[in-house]
């Protein structure tokens, strides 16, 4: 009972110090999946911002996983999700691929399947094409993974001494951005 006390208490006071819903959901959803057990992670819209100092060691996708859209026409500027190829594309196929995602379990054909890996400062130069997921000020691998990603150009490099790129218009760090290894179409 005095632990459930206190998580409301925290919870209040999180909720009461957040100056948006995206940011309030986000702590909601992380304490509650913690309170579980389960992975919690708040997902929410809205700017992805988050501290340079946060530590990404061992964030990433697993052996197989790749990014994948069903997207009609083009990579840019579409919505990805991690997910396992299970029937790569072919001309039987119509050149798309039956995949199942990370987040949900869920199979589906897309149109784009592209491997990636994690960006070094080196890849990040105005105009280049990186992937980018909403964060917080830390994340999990499995959130890592679960989220969706956008790809997007850098569209400024002036914060890049303190670990962070302007993508899209929008700061992000740089240990959670991806450069495609195949092809942008």
């Amino acid at each position: 009972m005095k632990i459930f006390r206190a998580v409301v208490i925290v919870l209040t006071a999180v909720l009461v110090l957040a100056s948006c819903s995206s940011m309030a959901q986000g702590a909601v959803g992380g304490a509650l999946g913690a309170l579980g057990g389960g992975g919690g992670g708040g997902g929410g819209g809205g700017a992805a911002v988050a501290t340079a100092g946060a530590s990404s060691a061992s964030v990433d996708f697993q052996s197989g996983e790749v990014l994948v859209s069903d997207a009609a026409t083009t990579m840019i500027g579409s919505n990805f999700y991690v997910a396992r190829v299970l029937t790569p594309a072919s001309p039987a196929t119509k050149n798309q691929a039956e995949v199942v995602s990370v987040n949900n379990g869920t199979k589906e054909w897309v149109n784009f399947v592209v491997n990636s890996r994690k960006a070094t400062k080196a890849d990040l130069v105005v105009g280049a094409n990186i992937f980018v997921c909403e964060t917080w000020d830390k994340i999990d691998s499995d959130a890592y993974r679960k989220r969706n990603w956008d790809l997007r150009a850098v569209t400024s490099v002036s914060d890049l001494y303190k670990g962070r790129v302007e993508v899209g218009g929008e700061s992000y760090v740089v240990e959670y951005l991806r450069v495609p290894t195949d092809p942008v179409r």
